[in-house]
């Protein structure tokens, strides 16, 4: 009987938190892009027509999405007992897949309308074919700004060299430490804004479109920072990062 407590315990403390929620439309799919504290091991399985159990989730909120001139009316994920719900709300045939990004610490649902035009049937028959339009640009970028980060900041954590301001027409605008191993950044990135938890863990916190301005001093970079939802959680974020932190330096 310890022994089964011991394990939910030890379930429950190491889950891994949704922190955010994107969505990226294109002409026949929709994409849901989950950003994660934790690596994602977890499951994704189908338990109706068109709704989705992702298993080692926790979330405490309900979000909705609702889609005009889509194929899709709405999207819900809720949470549940030992996961999140994901409810696709359509009238067409649709056709999920899931992807994890190439850091582990983000999973992608994508939903591709089955109920095409003769046009179009051609552009679905070839799932991995090059994405160039500009249907997916924000995507695709955000995907790649991930990629290069991730590897910008293993190579600072490996080498402890001061971070690069030129490289990959990349700036850091603003830097905040949280303690003696962690400091929040402010990136700018081809005209978009990226905050990031430094440290133990290298952690996506926000994503600021064009128009947002640029903080000129500490006291307009508070402001901003209160504005972010998840950077009231970065605690939290920090002592996940300090359990996971042996197996972090494995990999």
């Amino acid at each position: 009987m310890k022994k089964l407590v011991l394990l939910v315990v030890g379930v429950f403390l190491f889950a891994t938190n949704l922190i955010n929620v994107n969505f990226f439309e294109g002409k026949n799919k929709i994409d849901i892009l989950l950003s994660l504290d934790n690596v994602f091991e977890g499951r994704v399985k189908q338990i109706g027509k068109y709704s989705y159990l992702i298993t080692n989730i926790k979330s405490d909120k309900v979000i909705q999405k609702e889609f005009n001139d889509k194929f899709i009316n709405s999207i819900i994920i809720s949470p549940q007992n030992n996961g999140i719900k994901v409810d696709v709300i359509t009238k067409s045939k649709i056709k999920t897949s899931v992807a994890l990004t190439p850091d582990g610490y983000g999973l992608r649902f994508r939903i591709v309308n089955l109920t095409l035009k003769s046009k179009d049937v051609n552009i679905q028959k070839v799932p991995h074919a090059n994405d160039s339009g500009f249907d997916m640009f924000s995507y695709l970028m955000a995907l790649l700004v991930l990629v290069i980060l991730a590897g910008i900041l293993w190579f600072i954590k490996r080498n402890k060299i001061s971070l690069p301001s030129a490289n990959l027409q990349m700036k850091v605008i603003m830097q905040k430490p949280i303690d003696v191993k962690n400091k929040v950044v402010l990136f700018e990135y081809q005209n978009r804004k990226y905050l990031m938890l430094i440290g133990n863990t290298n952690l996506l916190l926000d994503v600021f479109s064009e128009d947002t301005p640029v903080p000129k001093n500490e006291v307009e970079f508070e402001e901003m920072l209160k504005l972010s939802k998840k950077y009231d959680n970065i605690e939290q974020y920090i002592k996940n990062a300090e359990k996971l932190k042996g197996i972090d330096e494995t990999i």
